[in-house]
């Protein structure tokens, strides 16, 4: 890892760090208070809130595994724990998710034999929640990174779900609509399990080997065909090494008369530069060999 990508990592773990510390602060609180006010909003918010911290804590443990060196056994190293860690946060979140769906439903089913929500307590607490989700939304929103886009849709969906409450509990001092604390976080939930469907669908398309939604292996093919002395290309791999890096392997068959070492650099130099694939394997073959295509 370079010296560039060592600031960046020492950054991103800050940033988990914080994220953890305010919210297993926040979480203490929105229990306490849930408890006090009746309101299963805040108390399936403090759930899911758990769950994010888990999921900030897979992710941060994910970073310190990456910066470990490779072995004769892990020979690329563990960056591919970060593609494991986005799957495993983006199950997690809908998981909990389904967990404030269901304890909804059961409070609307049962709310005439249970205390109902002291609505000024729930807005206040849902205040300091938009407040607490929202920051660590932000710290998750400066990077393309599939961890912390898994991670953003974790807190933006809090911080949704918190400005929901908010509204709710005032809605509910006002007018006694007690159905509308459970009603809101169905709706809020809902929401958010559509929009981070996209976050689960890319983890799990590279936890299983996919070529990066970045890169298209047919546009590489063709920039290898491009190439005058390249005769045609065979068991060409993409694949994602981490949710940042990426790798390509391929067998290139060329012209017998070409400066070998020269067109390897040309091929290896190009197709890093143009899609920036950070480990290229190619290898050279002369049109009289016979090549027999990998079954994979």
């Amino acid at each position: 890892m370079n010296e560039q990508g060592t600031k960046e990592t020492k950054l991103t773990s800050k940033k988990y760090q914080i994220g953890i510390i305010i919210n297993i602060v926040f979480i203490i609180v929105e229990f306490s208070f849930g408890a006090i006010a009746s309101s299963v909003a805040l108390v399936t918010d403090a759930v899911h809130n758990m769950a994010d911290v888990l999921s900030l804590l897979i992710s941060l443990i994910a970073i310190y595994l990456m910066k470990k060196k490779p072995t004769k056994r892990h020979t690329y190293g563990f960056y591919n724990t970060t593609i494991m860690s986005a799957m495993v946060n983006s199950i997690i979140l809908f998981v909990s998710l389904g967990i404030v769906i269901w304890e909804s439903v059961v409070r609307l089913t049962t709310q005439t034999t249970q205390s109902q929500p002291v609505g000024w307590l729930v807005a206040v607490v849902a205040l300091s929640g938009v407040l607490i989700n929202g920051l660590t939304a932000v710290l998750m929103n400066d990077s393309k990174e599939l961890n912390d886009r898994s991670n953003f849709w974790h807190f933006f969906g809090d911080t949704l779900l918190s400005v929901a409450v908010f509204v709710a509990g005032l809605i509910i001092s006002l007018t006694n609509w007690n159905w509308l604390d459970p009603v809101i976080s169905i709706i809020a939930a809902s929401f958010i399990l559509v929009e981070s469907w996209n976050v689960l669908k890319e983890s799990f398309e590279m936890s299983t080997n996919a070529v990066p939604r970045r890169l298209e292996s047919g546009d590489i093919e063709r920039y290898l065909l491009g190439f005058s002395q390249v005769e045609a290309i065979n068991d060409l791999h993409i694949w994602p090494l981490s949710t940042t890096e990426t790798a390509l392997s391929a067998h290139v068959e060329i012209a017998e008369d070409v400066d070998y070492f020269k067109t390897l650099d040309q091929i290896t130099n190009g197709i890093k530069q143009k899609y920036k694939i950070g480990h290229v394997t190619v290898q050279l073959e002369t049109c009289d060999k016979k090549h027999c295509e990998a079954k994979i």
